[in-house]
């Protein structure tokens, strides 16, 4: 049973990032991701160039933004 569970998370982990690098929608796979493959397809996304990135909703809500730095109160 595990190894069925296996086998359905790397194929749709495959099927993501193949369409992560065409620039086309893939979100309804990240469902179907353990925490392991859902942070690498987080880190393979954020590698991709900012227009194919950008062409997803994953792509973008996955963006590196730089943080704000902490203002301190007086």
């Amino acid at each position: 049973m595990m190894h069925q569970y296996d086998a359905l998370e790397m194929h749709a982990y495959m099927e993501a990032i193949k369409l992560a690098a065409a620039g086309e929608e893939f979100s309804h796979l990240v469902s179907h991701l353990g925490p392991d493959k859902a942070m690498r397809l987080r880190v393979f996304v954020q590698e991709l160039p900012d227009a194919v990135r950008e062409k997803t909703i994953y792509g973008r809500s996955v963006t590196k933004t730089p943080t704000k730095s902490s203002k301190r109160r007086n």
